[in-house]
């Protein structure tokens, strides 16, 4: 079985290519197989489907999509390809089940021969590679991602195209390319290596007229759209064109530079032993040797234990070949924690008596010195290795003047400066995929365990390949400790100790993550002890600030001396997060280098900083703010502020899991005031969002601190939030059993708005019940409260339910009567939630009356305030409202509405799409004109109990 991404997305089965079927299975399926044997997580998927718009139900709406592929495989033969990883999924393939894993094996192979100059082995492999290709790339997806990803394969197919016309050229086969590279170019008149490829065809072909041609016309371009001049290579061949330069009429061999009569040096260390993954690293460095205008220097850079000169070593012994003059490899001990740093000097000499200078003729100047390297390497190729490096001053004197020699380095740092003034490129290494980490872990140990159990020793090693090869170096020493018992001390005690036990200082990983705490400032330092108290999986620096009790500005220069030096990863803007062995090794300084007081102080500021900012955005989602006591801290913490509903509902979005992790911080502190204060600060969010999971983690966290501190009335809010989860999910026995509680606990603790209020809500349950004659004399209880019969912004609530309790028993009257008074509170308190529940009853009463042209204003103004509210669920509903209004006389229109309306309560995963879902499809079979209205009217019925 093959799967197919050049062209349309296709499987290919026995029976031949099979299209699936549904455009968002089509783009799950595609981006899997892009990122086959990858765990790809929720959060990037999510992404890559709905590009930063996605919607609250997203989540749910991936695990559909991805049940629905897995069934549509299933069908075709395939089972257990997409397989559940923690966080996200894999898909699992053999070397040859993806068109585009082939065609990238057989380029990459082709590279390597090319470099060999075995050009006939280069078009062999070519060929066939390019015959994958059966169109435009992902011709039928039009996912976010999808347009990055297509230009990525374009670019490599392209890439390809070019090394194939360097082949055939290389082979004398130009009478027969030149045509194709005429369309080629035609396609793409910018690409100046296929420009060149062309000229240089068409001037073997005795045509110097049309390749000068060809010049001209590249050189216009260029000017003219990007006012540019051309590189140096397309000069170099359009003058020896021009002056009829005899060494470009038949194919050059491929250059060797010839040995120097002594052996070249040949530095490299050993190679690296179970070398595991980094493919996509390995072909970024490939592509440095097929780039035209010589080498940039290429930085690869990294956390400590990454895996930074295990890379650059595999890579320098697979090219070495290419370098007949030798490869020069140093460790300049920029993290060394016995020796000082390597003097450029020092190198220098070392790396000039290694290509045959006499030790007396090296100078003693450092520039002298430098200025002489240069010279030496002039005219050879020869690849340098420069790892471990401090500083960008450290590298300078160590670099060739010619473009000819790679260089490729090594450090913990990002050295700015070094990419700036030299043009280095940046290669961050990230931590290994888990398939990749799985992988190193299988070929050093002996052993075979399951999937799972190594899957897990991954995870807990946080795919770091010197955590990795330290825990299978205590599995080997141990050899009577299976894999799962390891795991489970590693979950059971510090990971860091259990990984290093018996281990020299010199490999450990602490030691090496101390090196590179020791070199920052004490600023530096200090903010990576603070981050270990971070309780979440991320942090801004905003949080940050709080957490060190300082000021965003003040925080600026800390934290980019902390990125630059690979120990924090801005992984998307203005969002960082530490890496697990890296936050375990924070917190374990933090705990030695600051005292109780100062970490409780630290740790509570952070949850007053959170606290307060989803405390001062709630009226911007709910007109009034829970009336919990509020604890507060001195200095007094600077909470964020927002200015529109939209921007504090999508920080709480990003914040959510933190959110979250500091309610279990207060915890584990028995701040337990704070956890009430947060739970309760968070009710508009929850109810919104409609996040029941999550807040139903928070509910219970919640209730067991209210239990602990014997707070009655905050254990009547938590069960009062409680019956609203369960009544907004169907649960009304469950709901009802929590607001009957809330009404007891209130009453007990004398809280008397409390016990209105969620008397109110007991009242809404009745409606859903079906219970029209409770919830109107539940109602009349609540409003007989002074609370509310004093205060319009605590009645506006009980107005509303008691209006739509009063529709269900047909007292149209007496509801349009509440209603209307319900109406006017909400738009002087400017309270558009319940003015839009507000309208939705007064639609329902014109509606039954047959009043369709009162029933149609009323659902217009709805979706008007719905729409300027920016809550999906009131538009939704406001959406079928007026869609109801606007059968009798537009049933297209109506359909159009009902058709918005479904795609929100989907998105929102809402009980009420299985009511609108068959009705739509039952609707077209519907042509009485009062069957079709009294089935409608059936349908709203059933709707309104699940609102």
């Amino acid at each position: 079985m093959r799967y197919g991404v050049f062209g349309s997305v296709e499987v290919f089965g026995p029976d031949g290519p099979v299209s699936v079927g549904q455009p968002r299975h089509r783009a799950l399926l595609a981006y899997l197989l892009l990122h086959a044997n990858q765990t790809v997580t929720s959060r990037q998927l999510i992404e890559a489907l709905w590009g930063g718009a996605e919607p609250s139900s997203a989540l749910s709406q991936l695990h559909v999509a991805v049940s629905a592929l897995r069934r549509a495989l299933r069908d075709l033969g395939m089972t257990d390809v997409i397989r559940t990883r923690p966080g996200g999924y894999m898909m699992v393939l053999a070397d040859d089940d993806l068109d585009a894993a082939v065609f990238d094996r057989q380029v990459r192979d082709a590279r390597s021969a090319q470099r060999r100059g075995d050009w006939q082995a280069c078009v062999r492999l070519l060929r066939p590679a390019l015959a994958e290709w059966r169109g435009e790339a992902l011709a039928d997806v039009s996912a976010p991602y999808a347009a990055a990803a297509r230009h990525r394969l374009h670019t490599s197919r392209l890439s390809a195209r070019s090394l194939l016309a360097e082949a055939e050229l290389a082979l004398g086969h130009h009478d027969d390319l030149v045509g194709d590279l005429e369309d080629l170019v035609g396609q793409h008149p910018e690409h100046e290596q296929l420009v060149c490829q062309l000229m240089l065809a068409q001037h073997r072909c005795g045509r110097r007229s049309d390749a000068l041609d060809t010049a001209r016309a590249y050189r216009r371009r260029l000017a003219t759209e990007q006012g540019l001049d051309p590189g140096l290579s397309f000069v170099q061949l359009e003058r020896a064109i021009l002056g009829a330069d005899r060494s470009i009429d038949r194919p050059a061999p491929l250059r060797r530079t010839p040995r120097p009569p002594e052996a070249p040096p040949a530095h490299l260390p050993f190679d690296v032993h179970d070398f595991a993954g980094r493919h996509r690293e390995i072909d970024q460095l490939d592509a440095l040797l097929d780039q035209a205008g010589g080498y940039r220097p290429v930085l690869i850079s990294g956390i400590a234990g990454v895996g930074k000169t295990a890379l650059a070593l595999r890579w320098g012994h697979r090219v070495r070949e290419q370098f007949p003059d030798g490869q020069l490899y140093v460790n300049l001990r920029g993290f060394d924690t016995r020796r000082p740093p390597a003097q450029p000097l020092t190198v220098l000499h070392h790396f000039l008596r290694s290509l045959g200078l006499e030790p007396s003729a090296l100078p003693d100047d450092p520039d002298e010195a430098a200025a002489l390297f240069r010279s030496q390497l002039a005219d050879r190729r020869v690849l340098i290795v420069l790892d471990n490096a401090a500083s960008a001053e450290q590298i300078r004197p160590l670099l060739p003047g010619m473009t000819g020699c790679p260089v490729v380095l090594t450090s913990r740092n990002r050295l700015p400066s070094l990419i700036a003034h030299e043009g280095a490129r940046l290669l961050t290494l990230a931590p290994l995929q888990p398939n990749e980490a799985t992988h190193l872990l299988r070929r050093m140990l002996t052993r075979t365990p399951s999937d799972v159990t190594m899957e897990q020793l991954a995870d807990r090693c946080a795919y770091l390949p010197l955590a990795l090869r330290l825990a299978a170096a205590q599995l080997i020493c141990h050899d009577q400790l299976t894999v799962a018992d390891y795991v489970s001390q590693l979950d059971s005690g510090d990971t860091l100790s259990l990984l290093e036990h018996g281990i020299d200082d010199d490999i450990a990983v602490s030691s090496a993550f101390g090196v590179s705490y020791r070199t920052l400032t004490p600023a530096g330092r200090h903010l990576l002890r603070m981050l270990g108290l971070i309780p979440g999986p991320d942090f801004t620096l905003p949080a940050a600030s709080a957490l060190v009790g300082g000021t965003d500005a003040a925080l600026h220069a800390p934290m980019a001396e902390l990125v630059a030096a690979n120990l924090v990863t801005e992984y998307r803007p203005h969002r960082y997060l530490l890496h697990d062995l890296l936050r375990s090794y924070a917190e374990r300084i933090c705990a030695v280098e600051e005292n109780v007081a100062g970490r409780q102080a630290a740790a509570r500021r952070l949850i007053h900083f959170y606290d307060q900012t989803v405390f001062d955005a709630y009226p911007l989602l709910m007109p009034r703010r829970p009336d919990t006591r509020r604890e507060t801290i001195q200095p007094p913490i600077k909470p964020l502020h927002f200015t529109d509903r939209s921007t504090a509902l999508s920080w709480i979005d990003h914040e959510r899991d933190n959110l979250i992790a500091v309610i279990q911080l207060a915890t584990q502190h028995d701040w337990h005031h704070e956890v009430l204060q947060l739970t309760a600060d968070l009710y508009a969010y929850f109810v919104i969002r409609r996040r029941w999971t999550d807040w139903l983690v928070v509910l219970r966290i919640a209730r067991a601190s209210a239990e602990t501190v014997t707070d009655a009335a905050a254990l009547s809010s938590v069960e009062n939030a409680f019956g609203v989860l369960y009544k907004q999910t169907g649960r009304f026995d469950l709901a009802e059993v929590h607001y009957q509680r809330a009404i007891d606990l209130a009453t007990t603790a004398g809280e008397e708005r409390a016990a209105a209020s969620y008397t109110v809500n007991l009242a809404g349950l009745r409606i859903g019940q079906g219970n029209g004659a409770d919830a109107v004399e539940l109602m009349r209880t609540a409003l007989a409260y002074p609370i509310y019969r004093d205060n319009p912004q605590y009645a506006i609530t009980a107005q509303v339910n008691l209006g739509s309790a009063l529709v269900e028993l047909q007292r149209y009257d007496e509801a349009v009567d509440a209603l209307d008074e319900a109406l006017t509170s909400a738009f002087t308190l400017d309270d558009l939630q319940n003015a839009c529940i507000t309208y939705a009853n007064l639609i329902e009463v014109a509606l039954r009356r047959g009043q369709i042209q009162t029933a149609r204003k009323h659902a217009e103004e709805q979706l008007r305030l719905a729409e300027e509210l920016g809550d999906p669920l009131r538009t939704a509903v406001a959406a079928d409202n007026l869609a109801s209004t606007l059968l009798p006389d537009d049933p297209d229109t109506a359909r159009q509405h009902w058709a918005r309306a479904q795609r929100l309560y989907l998105e929102l995963n809402h009980p009420l799409s299985t009511v609108l879902e068959p009705w739509l499809e039952t609707l077209p079979s519907i042509h009485d004109h009062n069957e079709l209205i009294h089935a409608d009217e059936n349908r709203r019925q059933r709707a309104r109990r699940l609102l």
